[in-house]
């Protein structure tokens, strides 16, 4: 007579199996549909410059999207070579019920990134020696200066860019900006004075530099007129937001918020990783260099947010910062989104209704100078400006003051 196979259990799992047939059908049932579907072994092989990833039997990791985000690849620093994805079905009798679940196995391999890891290392080598020799500089005692905000925007500044008076009518280039970038700091803290502040904020960026690769060129890869080599536009501009800063130091505590623009996305980040790697020492300056496109600061009843303005619509920053910012949100009255881009001056008000507070957006003007392409384009006559804001904990914006050229 034949006899039914019965399997041989490790001694250390039979107490567990006769616990598991005391259960109902029903638990039965849930234990085992739990653990064939939340099965996230993953197995990985690594090699000196390849990576091989498999989920062997899933019912949770099912596309190759879902084996990155579980293993919590970087795909900046890896490259998807290929992948194969197989599906079967796995079944079990419980009772009177037959239990069938889809199983996966995803595998990828995937290649180093040499490019982004050479950068990474340029990256931290000039971090780490920037810190090395950053200054310490102690807290400095502003006294008799509370519940105001300096807020100074010099947007649009385009140093780097290259203008003849030939083909515009007006010459540009790093030293003008230069010039035009320091009066600015100067003339709008000389007109904010009559104000006792406790703090400085100070948005950097927004097109701060005109191209963002050695190819001259901007972030999606349109020719630029430039004025120096890359490495000289690169180096000049950090030493001169480095001014302005410890300038700006001498009158009360700054908060720098790094607003990439179109023209110079990567490149801002970067300087913004050098400021931050210079004044780690420095305890009157703090660095807003985080990855979010759109950046939030808020004092007292006052939210303001900073975005370049070339990616999204304008009818939507209302919403956007109520989704991004519901708890400054609710504990704020006065709001407002400042962006730059289209380098001259535009208030936008959006009135209360029954779900939204307002806010106002205001398009601030451009420091920069004209180039051949907006002259041939009849973008001309336009007032260069940089404007500072007073804010008041309580009373929300008090002050606005302007540097025209």
């Amino acid at each position: 007579m034949k006899k039914d196979f019965r399997p041989r259990w490790n001694k250390r799992v039979e107490p567990y199996l006769r616990s598991f047939k005391k259960l109902s059908p029903e638990q039965q049932i849930s234990i085992l549909k739990n653990v064939i579907t939340n099965n996230n072994k993953i197995v990985e092989n690594n090699y000196q410059e390849n990576k091989v990833l498999e989920s062997q039997c899933s019912g949770r990791i099912k596309t190759l999207d879902d084996l990155i985000k579980v293993s919590k690849i970087n795909l900046d620093e890896w490259i998807i070579d290929r992948h194969l994805i197989n599906k079967w079905d796995v079944g079990t009798k419980i009772g009177d019920e037959i239990i069938v679940e889809d199983l996966f196995q995803v595998k990828v391999w995937l290649k180093r990134n040499t490019d982004y890891i050479n950068v990474q290392k340029i990256k931290d080598d000039i971090l780490k020696e920037i810190k090395t020799y950053s200054p310490k500089v102690k807290k400095i005692n502003h006294t008799n200066k509370k519940h105001n905000l300096l807020e100074i925007n010099i947007f649009d500044l385009h140093f780097g860019k290259l203008a003849t008076e030939e083909t515009t009518g007006e010459p540009y280039n790093t030293e003008i900006a230069k010039k035009r970038f320091l009066n600015a700091l100067s003339k709008l803290i000389s007109r904010s004075s009559n104000f006792n502040y406790e703090q400085i904020l100070f948005p950097i960026g927004n097109d701060f530099f005109n191209s963002d690769n050695l190819k001259n060129e901007t972030t999606k890869g349109t020719p630029q007129d430039e004025h120096l080599l890359w490495q000289e536009t690169v180096k000049k501009g950090r030493q001169l937001i480095q001014i302005g800063i410890e300038y700006l130091t001498l009158y009360a505590p700054v908060h720098v918020v790094v607003v990439q623009g179109n023209h110079d996305w990567q490149r801002m980040f970067m300087l913004g990783e050098m400021l931050e790697g210079w004044f780690h020492n420095n305890n009157n300056v703090t660095i807003d260099n985080s990855y979010k496109a759109r950046k939030y600061y808020k004092y007292g009843k006052c939210l303001i947010g900073f975005t370049h303005g070339n990616n999204e619509k304008v009818q939507d920053l209302p919403l956007i910062m109520a989704q991004e910012q519901a708890q400054n949100w609710q504990d704020t009255k006065y709001r407002e989104f400042h962006l730059g881009h289209l380098h001259h001056k535009r208030d936008i008000k959006y009135k209360s209704t029954q779900e939204y507070k307002g806010i106002v957006i205001r398009h601030l003007r451009s420091l920069g100078g004209e180039d051949a392409w907006h002259n041939i384009k009849g973008y001309v006559g336009t007032i260069q400006s940089a404007e500072s804001f007073i804010w008041n904990k309580q009373e929300g914006l008090i002050a606005n003051y302007s540097y025209n050229l």
